[in-house]
């Protein structure tokens, strides 16, 4: 082990870093890009990095890059300030960027790691930006964040689609696959009434049905069940779902007595909304099963999403 060293006014320059780093990047102007800090993510700052979460969305498209800003110095790795782009929390768009940026002088573009992406600012630029005033510093960090934000929201951007007839009709076997689940869902707590004529049905990002879940004693939620597959925003996937707009006297007391299970993945992130997931496991079933046994597994997804609802909607009228 390396000897010890302590210094408390390098320690306490490390905070005052974080607050020059959330000032230059509040004061980034940009014409392709929005930033929004997150400096209270969890992680946000570890035993090897020391930062804040910003999420940057592009003007044109709205797709929307999850980063982590900072200072990096675990000892396998490269140390420095960067800006790291990770594959989990951006998996629509990791690929492409990784392989789509365009290089430029204010970074240094770094692919030694598999799952995490990083831009470093130049070690000299770093070195002599130590000391100086805390204006000068601020200028130089808001610029580096920039170049290399906008350089990987400029390589999303470009990312097209692929598809091909059978995915169409795929999609078409799919939303008649979620009408049928619909139509002959069944359980000893609660029913489910489809709602084909729904405008809401079918949108940019979603293909499904509306329908009324209710039950004997007097609960009546309007729900939704289909697949979600925005690229702006995640998860994606099967999934059964709630919003508050569509039930304001009931969502809160849904909300709040809502219990997870290994039947679904609760996503909860989005104001006002309760979406429930079919696991990615069970999707990997899905695809390789036959249609009847495709078709169990989804009644029994909505089946066990239903009865979940209901459950939560008693409970809340017991407190």
């Amino acid at each position: 082990m390396e000897k010890l060293h302590v210094d408390i006014k390098a320690l306490e320059s490390m905070h005052r870093f974080g607050d020059i780093l959330e000032e230059a990047i509040l004061g980034i102007q940009s014409e392709i890009a929005e930033f929004q800090v997150i400096r209270d993510a969890g992680d946000c700052i570890g035993p090897h990095w020391y930062g804040l979460r910003c999420r940057v969305t592009c003007r044109r498209s709205g797709t929307g890059l999850y980063l982590h800003i900072g200072l990096i110095y675990y000892p396998a790795t490269r140390h420095g300030l960067m800006i790291e782009l990770d594959e989990q929390n951006n998996r629509n768009t990791y690929g492409w960027v990784v392989e789509q940026i365009k290089e430029s002088p204010e970074f240094e573009i770094s692919r030694e790691e598999q799952e995490y992406f990083k831009l470093f600012l130049p070690d000299a630029v770093f070195e002599d930006m130590s000391g100086k005033m805390r204006k000068e510093q601020t200028a130089i960090l808001g610029k580096f964040v920039k170049s290399g934000a906008e350089a990987m929201v400029e390589a999303a951007y470009q990312t097209g689609f692929t598809l091909n007839i059978q995915n169409l009709k795929d999609s078409l076997g799919l939303v008649k696959a979620f009408e049928k689940i619909l139509l002959e869902a069944e359980s000893e707590i609660c029913d489910a009434a489809i709602n084909v004529q729904d405008k809401d049905n079918f949108g940019q990002y979603a293909q499904g049905f509306r329908y009324t879940l209710t039950n004997q004693k007097q609960m009546s939620l309007y729900a939704y069940f289909g697949a979600i597959y925005s690229y702006k925003k995640q998860p994606a996937g099967i999934f059964a779902e709630i919003d508050r707009f569509s039930n304001q006297k009931e969502f809160d007391r849904v909300f709040n007595h809502f219990k997870p299970s290994g039947e679904y993945e609760t996503a909860t992130g989005e104001e006002g909304f309760l979406k429930l997931f079919l696991p990615r496991e069970k999707i990997e079933q899905l695809n390789a099963a036959e249609y009847e046994e495709q078709t169990e597994i989804l009644k029994r997804f909505l089946k066990a999403c239903n009865e979940a609802m209901a459950q939560a909607w008693e409970q809340g009228g017991e407190q």
